[in-house]
């Protein structure tokens, strides 16, 4: 049973009931989720959509896709020994499935699926050289590997190993297959 059931509609006090019901939803509702997310909680509801799996802003370097609606922000790049290791996320802020599916493989490495991401690179521009994702014995690359399709208003972190540069390589362009490069990434 609704209030305009229990009311009677000719009464000055069911007008007034029913225009302040529908005033302060109206009113309140996005001041309380303003109140509440700046609480740093927010609660989802029906009438808000959930928010895109937004970029930080604290990366080391970002590039758009191809595919508009889709990035790739580069987390870290870190030497270690003889290698760099290469942390990034893909954002899908679209409204349909990435797929990965044999896009992002390199193709001297083992099949493995067809969804590693093994088609990475490091392009030092100085010394014209470009590095590959590092492989194992066996030729399975040294990345993320059986990588799903990306949901859409989602993000994964993925990882790819490479040789490391000369010590005075100090910034670096990775290239990521359909994503624009990202250029000056520091090594750190």
């Amino acid at each position: 049973m609704t209030l305009q059931n229990r009311i009677p509609r000719g009464t000055l006090t069911a007008r007034f009931v029913l225009w302040q019901r529908a005033w302060l939803a109206r009113s309140w509702q996005p001041l309380l989720l303003v109140v509440v997310s700046a609480a740093g909680v927010l609660m989802p509801s029906a009438q808000a959509a959930a928010p895109p799996a937004s970029p930080p802003a604290e990366g080391l370097g970002t590039g758009d896709g191809e595919t508009s609606g889709t990035k790739v922000v580069i987390t870290e790049l870190k030497r270690g020994g003889s290698t760099v290791t290469l942390k990034f996320t893909v954002y899908n802020n679209t409204n349909a499935e990435f797929n990965v599916g044999g896009r992002f493989k390199g193709p001297d490495y083992k099949d493995n699926g067809g969804r590693s991401f093994s088609g990475l690179n490091l392009i030092d521009s100085v010394a014209k050289k470009k590095y590959f994702v590092a492989a194992d014995s066996d030729g399975n690359c040294l990345c993320s590997e059986h990588v799903d399709d990306i949901k859409p208003n989602t993000q994964v972190s993925l990882w790819a190993k490479f040789p490391a540069p000369p010590d005075n390589v100090q910034k670096i362009t990775v290239q990521i297959p359909h994503f624009i490069p990202v250029d000056d990434v520091p090594i750190r």
